[in-house]
């Protein structure tokens, strides 16, 4: 059965917890943009400035990372997606930390910054919403610095994974060399060689030229992650 557009926006993380009387207040002064994209359209690229934000309303979404001194590229395959850097939209750095694509057919909704800040802000529910969004992101980011307290090699490899990741879910190619690896997590090249095979033995990521892919990053954390007993 069709979703209506009001049932599709209450889906949304910003409108989550607004009735259908209320989502059509706020909507009845704000513009929606909705675009249609084909399997390989780009959204937005990485370094784009920030004007908005985008909900990917239907579509299975390609996000792209490269680093600044072209050391390597993480690309994730991210079918839940539902908004794209929300978090940026204010701040010091408001622009996209990676680009964004389709890996199917999709649409986008749209809603400019200046209607964000002048109507969906000043509905509370959505303020808090707004506020849950940024402040997950930021816990998410200090929970993964406390991940592996006595670091392994391969738990090494696996933070550098996340710290470069939107999300667990998902599969994850990384294009790096394995000196470019080394140097990044701070070990030797034979190191890190023994550690990417030793993963690939135990099923958890499969080597190719040039990088690697992780099926399931969130099976294999789990795996590492030391275990502590409740007192």
């Amino acid at each position: 059965m069709e979703l209506t557009m009001f049932e599709r926006l209450l889906q949304l993380p910003l409108f989550q917890g607004l009735t259908t009387r209320e989502i059509a207040e706020v909507m009845a002064h704000v513009r929606l943009d909705f675009v249609n994209y084909h399997s390989g359209d780009e959204i937005v690229m990485q370094g784009e400035r920030c004007q908005g934000l985008i909900y990917i309303i239907q579509g299975e979404v390609v996000a792209e990372f490269r680093d600044t001194d072209n050391r390597f590229c993480l690309t994730e395959h991210l079918p839940h997606l539902k908004v794209i850097e929300p978090y940026n939209l204010f701040g010091m750095y408001q622009t996209y930390s990676r680009s964004y694509s389709f890996a199917s057919s999709g649409r986008t909704l749209s809603i400019d910054k200046a209607m964000v800040l002048r109507y969906l802000m000043a509905n509370d529910i959505i303020k808090i919403n707004m506020m849950n969004i940024t402040c997950n992101k930021y816990q998410q980011t200090q929970r993964l610095l406390c991940l592996f307290p006595d670091d392994t090699v391969q738990q090494k490899i696996l933070k550098f994974i996340l710290a470069h990741s939107i999300s667990r879910k998902g599969t994850k190619e990384v294009q790096i060399k394995m000196t470019a690896l080394a140097h990044i997590i701070h070990e030797t090249r034979l190191n890190v060689s023994i550690a990417l095979n030793q993963l690939q033995e135990l099923g958890f990521l499969t080597l190719q030229r040039g990088g690697f892919v992780i099926k399931n990053i969130q099976q294999t954390t789990d795996l590492f992650t030391p275990f502590t007993p409740h007192k």
